[in-house]
């Protein structure tokens, strides 16, 4: 890509040049206007790869966030009465102008997160599929006619927008994040404050900017950064004013209890798509040709940092040599390190040191309960925060894996004896967002799909996202669903009128 001297805030060089350098910014959109905190504050951002500074970003508080919440609000109050195929208009202009401009995106969510650029591109592409669905749909979201008992009523229900939506998006994906929840709330006719995680605010602001080259009216969408240290009083102006009418969050549970614990003082909706443990299910039938591959894709993207990444992976003890061998073999050959800015890499780094210190210590944990690393392990020469695709063979009941989410690249695979001990085993989790598993037996296909407690099955794929699906878990993976016409369903009211004739 060339070497390229750092611009505007940026305080280190990175090997890619902006075609268009005014999407990167480092401050707060409020009602239209661009400001740094009221209080001057800014917090760093650093780069995964190697920790290095990028840039001072605006650290906005509680009172900073309480103007956005007005901003919002008072934008409602004119937007929700823009027609639907307005909004549909909008949708789809906001779509073109991120596809406009993807590369740069990609660049900015490598930079901020670590993901390779590669990857980063695909994952912009799969950002931009949910504004191309909910521009698709926004003019689908019907009422209904009932029929009534008394005959000489008529019932009829109409949609209507909540008002003012809190979103709180999670570093592991910071651009599909921010189109999955703030393009739902806005196509149904929300105004909305957007709260990026600490660690990846710029491709929220960049989104923001395109937003508003697409025509979004000013208020509409808002976009509050703070630091770590500001991120509680944030949050709390988003539980407790009463002017957000729904607060959507994808994060860890214990969060996700909180923010739910606060939004219950003012009756909000909540949408919360919170931790996973995914299962991934191997029966001795299944084709290890795809078997392996599906793993790869369902443990090992993003560094295994997605909520439903693979995290016990159970493998029918009559099959688990061979499919150890396989996978390290199909590791070998999936794989390549080096630079995130080379477009032949398709594995980085962690977002952060405090993820590999987890990672190590499940490592750790498993190993001095008798496991044994098959393939990869620790390796800190590629940077602070890398950690290799690593497979482990002995994983059982009681290491910390089986209870926590690793969140890292690596597989525990843990063997198996029979069908009915491996569903009890993958249904002990208090988390049920996606699970997995491989069979050739149609049978045993309903069986298990319907037998698992959680809210994604994925049969023969490694992959269960997409933007015309549904997203979301059961137990305390969370509320609500997102991607599909329940995305927009979750941000409509329903009113129902009775008529007398």
């Amino acid at each position: 890509m060339g070497s390229m001297a750092a611009k505007g805030p940026f305080k280190k060089e990175i090997p890619y040049e902006f075609k268009d350098p005014s999407l990167i910014d480092t401050r707060s959109l409020i009602g239209g206007r661009w400001v740094d905190a009221s209080s001057g504050r800014t917090f760093k951002l650093t780069d995964p790869e190697d920790d290095a500074e990028i840039c001072d970003i605006a650290d906005l508080n509680g009172e900073d966030t309480r103007k956005a919440i007005e901003a919002a609000n008072k934008a409602f109050e004119t937007y929700k009465r823009t027609p639907h195929r307005e909004r549909r208009w909008l949708m789809r202009r906001w779509a073109d102008e991120i596809k406009a401009n993807k590369e740069d995106l990609a660049a900015l969510c490598t930079l901020e997160l670590g993901k390779p650029y590669t990857e980063s591109l695909v994952t912009v592409n799969y950002a931009i599929d949910f504004i191309d669905w909910f521009e698709g749909a926004v003019e689908r979201t019907f009422g209904e006619t009932i029929p009534a008992f008394r005959g000489n009523n008529r019932i009829l229900t109409i949609r209507e927008p909540q008002g003012v939506v809190a979103c709180i998006t999670p570093w592991n994906s910071p651009v599909a994040m921010v189109t999955r929840k703030v393009g739902a709330a806005v196509a149904a006719g929300n105004t909305v404050v957007c709260k990026p995680a600490p660690e990846t605010p710029l491709c929220a602001i960049a989104l923001a900017k395109l937003f508003e080259r697409a025509g979004g009216p000013p208020g509409v969408f808002n976009v509050v950064t703070s630091g770590a240290e500001n991120t509680p009083s944030v949050g709390k102006e988003l539980c407790s004013h009463p002017a957000v009418k729904h607060l959507s969050f994808t994060g860890s549970t214990a969060v996700g209890r909180l923010l739910n614990t606060e939004c219950a003082k003012t009756i909000k909706k909540t949408s919360l798509e919170l931790g996973g443990n995914a299962p991934f299910i191997v029966f001795e039938d299944a084709d290890l040709d795809k078997a392996v591959p599906g793993l790869i894709t369902s443990k090992f993207r993003s560094s295994g940092q997605t909520c439903v990444c693979a995290n016990r992976i159970y493998v029918q003890a009559s099959i688990l040599d061979k499919f150890s061998e396989a996978l390290s073999k199909g590791l070998e050959s999936t794989f390549t390190y080096g630079s995130v800015w080379d477009k032949k890499v398709n594995f980085g780094p962690l977002y952060a040191g405090k993820a590999i210190t987890k990672v190590e210590a499940h490592l750790e944990d498993a190993l001095g309960q008798g496991a044994k690393v098959y393939h990869g392990g620790k390796d800190n020469s590629r940077g602070p925060n890398f950690f290799p695709a690593t497979v482990v063979k002995g994983g059982k009941d009681g290491m910390k894996f089986m209870e926590e989410e690793t969140f890292g690249p690596l597989a525990f695979l843990v063997p198996f004896e029979t069908e009915e001990e491996v569903i009890k085993m993958a249904n002990t989790s208090d988390v049920g967002l996606a699970a997995y598993f491989y069979t050739e037996d149609i049978s045993r296909l309903w069986r298990v799909s319907e037998a698992l407690k959680v809210g994604m099955v994925g049969v023969r794929v490694g992959l269960v996202s997409a933007a015309e699906a549904p997203f979301g878990g059961v137990l305390e993976s969370g509320l609500g669903r997102e991607g599909g016409i329940s995305a927009l369903e979750e941000y409509l009211d329903i009113k129902s009128i009775t008529i007398g004739i």
